[in-house]
């Protein structure tokens, strides 16, 4: 017997033991320290993933105070659901309700994309999108022996069909390198068997009938194009024509389109979209003979009817769009192509302004509100943003993007944003604020306020309104960028009575807006409570407040800013809307002019 070793064993489980025993609330402190990940075994105990350590060394508290085994990192891969790449967290293939998936290289590849599959759930678009990065390996020959059916799912790449092989993996290379998963079959169903194509309404008609050749390209030195024109709706048009001695000796068409530059940039987002009933390409390329095929801008290759797009941003002037059958950049189709066979394509080109300046440019959306396009229009805290959250200049800006912007570039935090921290609203005024950089406040919303946006309030601002008026007050966001819900509560901060509530109003259609009517009683301070319709909801708005009941006898109209005192203040006030309407129009005749100045003046000195 090696006593040695038997002692070294004894000593080892004493200590751990005690370790046990002695620390009982020290496993804590080594959970999300360092860099050792939780799958893999490392001499010091605990692990990066905070979340994941504490699970485990709930399980097993020597992970945390002694060494993060091979049993530790087992236990780990088998109960950290939302890890990437613990088995526990569910196959990459398929949806699921957790973050994350079971392959780690693929599941961190995804979640770079669109972290919304890490930070909630693994749904069918990650599956989507992990399918299309995820690549397995190099592609495989369509129309193997034992590959499967083209319509029915296993988890080797291609299938049987050569030709219905070849159209899914042209439409999802994912295909022929990794799973012939639920999507390749969709494909399979959709594009796989003959297939027709309907020309769309305001297209430009190819009036070729079989063997004329209306509208052919240059393709050699002092040869002239016939180019169509093409219009918004595209061209449809068709191809004929004979192989001769293995060269195609048949139709290529050729059309005209001049790309504008109307924001000065310099440049222009040019999509173009092809489909055909044959294997088809197209190309944009210069207006200029001969065309260099090669050498084009744009190039697409549409194989079975299914709607092949590519996008490049080019400089402003005039194209051709040139359609042939092959694949780019070789003309011509593998058989003869007989009239009563002729074969029809669509081709269309979209042209934007939007997608070609730089993300973080003075064209881009404001940095601290949502807009569908990346980047933002400060450059400095666009870049800073991006640093943290690529997403935000590959994609959309979307709210993420701007509640990060708001706080990496020190947007101002609302000195309303909190109950407070109200700020007074009079009678006729309406302020124009932002909620992106607010943050939520208790109490919740009460649940006489559920609407068809459940109980959930954004980013909110609070404003005080002290009952000038008695009777019918109307609290309203109408006009606002962003959709908000108002709740207006009577009492104090600490002990707030809910008066009345509203989300999206049709009164202020056609442009969105809450609103909400209460009934104020002379004396009384109304809190009301502004924020976004749902909890992801922030950005900027405008509220307004309207009363048309008498004024309180006790009121003080003059001091605007109820300070209980008339001064230089509500003087200073008043001039600074000088000619327009809101605080300040004493008289309320819809504009503030010496006959407001002189209730204020009369009014000079304290509250009665």
């Amino acid at each position: 017997m090696n006593f040695a070793h038997t002692l070294s064993s004894a000593l080892v489980a004493l200590a751990t033991s005690l370790a046990l025993a002695l620390t009982p609330c020290s496993a804590a402190q080594n959970c999300g320290n360092g860099t050792d990940s939780c799958l893999t075994a490392h001499t010091l105990p605990g692990c990066s993933d905070s979340d994941c350590c504490t699970t485990v060394c709930a399980l097993s508290p020597e992970c945390c105070l002694v060494t993060w085994d091979a049993s530790c990192a087992a236990t780990a891969d088998s109960n950290c659901v939302g890890l990437c790449g613990a088995t526990a967290s569910g196959s990459c293939t398929t949806p699921h309700n957790n973050g994350a998936c079971s392959d780690g290289t693929c599941c961190s590849t995804v979640c770079a994309v669109d972290p919304s599959c890490c930070n909630f759930s693994w749904d069918s678009t990650c599956v989507f999108e992990a399918d299309f990065y995820c690549v397995a390996g190099p592609p495989v020959q369509c129309g193997l022996p034992g590959q499967g059916g083209c319509t029915s799912l296993h988890s080797t790449p291609g299938c049987e069909d050569t030709a219905c092989c070849n159209v899914v993996c042209g439409v999802d290379p994912s295909c022929c390198s990794g799973a012939w998963d639920q999507f390749c079959v969709q494909w399979a169903v959709q594009y796989c068997g003959a297939c027709t194509l309907a020309c769309p309404a305001n297209a430009t008609i190819e009036p070729e009938t079989c063997g004329t050749r209306n509208n052919d390209p240059c393709e050699s030195a002092g040869q002239t194009a016939t180019p169509m024109a093409i219009t918004g709706g595209g061209a449809c048009g068709q191809l004929n024509g004979n192989v001769v001695e293995g060269v195609w000796n048949g139709d290529r068409d050729i059309y005209s389109i001049t790309i504008p530059d109307t924001d000065g940039d310099g440049l222009a987002r040019a999509t173009l979209h092809l489909a055909s009933t044959i294997p088809t390409f197209a190309v944009l390329v210069p207006a200029s003979c001969p065309v260099n095929i090669p050498a084009a801008l744009i190039s697409v290759n549409a194989p079975n009817c299914v709607v092949v797009t590519a996008a490049a941003c080019v400089a402003p002037g005039s194209y051709w769009v040139l359609v042939a059958p092959g694949t780019f950049p070789t003309v011509g189709a593998s058989a003869n192509i007989l009239c009563d066979a002729i074969p029809s394509y669509n081709v269309r080109v979209e042209v934007s302004q939007l997608g070609c300046s730089p993300v973080c440019s003075t064209n881009a959306g404001p940095c601290f509100e949502v807009h569908a396009t990346p980047g933002c229009n400060n450059a400095t805290c666009c870049s800073a943003t991006c640093a943290i959250d690529p997403f935000c200049c590959s994609s959309t800006w979307d709210y993420d993007c701007a509640r990060q912007a708001a706080v990496t570039c020190n947007a101002p935090i609302p000195v309303n944003d909190t109950c407070a921290g109200a700020l007074p609203i009079s009678v006729g005024e309406t302020i124009e604020f932002s909620t992106m950089r607010a943050a939520v406040e208790a109490p919740g919303i009460p649940s006489t306020c559920n609407g068809s946006t459940g109980l959930n309030i954004g980013p909110d601002l609070w404003y005080s309104y002290n009952g000038e008026r008695s009777g019918n007050v109307v609290v309203n966001t109408c006009g606002s960028a962003t959709d908000l819900r108002i709740v207006v509560y009577g009492g104090t901060c600490a002990v707030p009575t809910l008066v009345g509530c509203g989300s999206s109003s049709v009164v202020c259609s056609p442009s969105t807006g809450a609103r909400v009517q209460f009934s104020s009683i002379c004396g009384n301070t109304y809190l009301i409570r502004v924020g976004g319709e749902t909890a992801q909801i922030a950005g900027p708005g405008r509220i307004s407040l309207t009363a048309p009941g008498p004024v309180c006898p006790a009121f003080c109209p003059p001091d605007l800013n109820r300070d209980h005192v008339v001064d230089g203040a509500d003087l200073g006030m008043l001039l600074g809307n000088w000619g327009f309407y809101g605080t300040g129009d004493l008289n309320i005749d819809g504009q503030i002019n010496g006959a407001d100045l002189g209730i204020l003046l009369g009014a000079w000195g304290p509250c009665p």
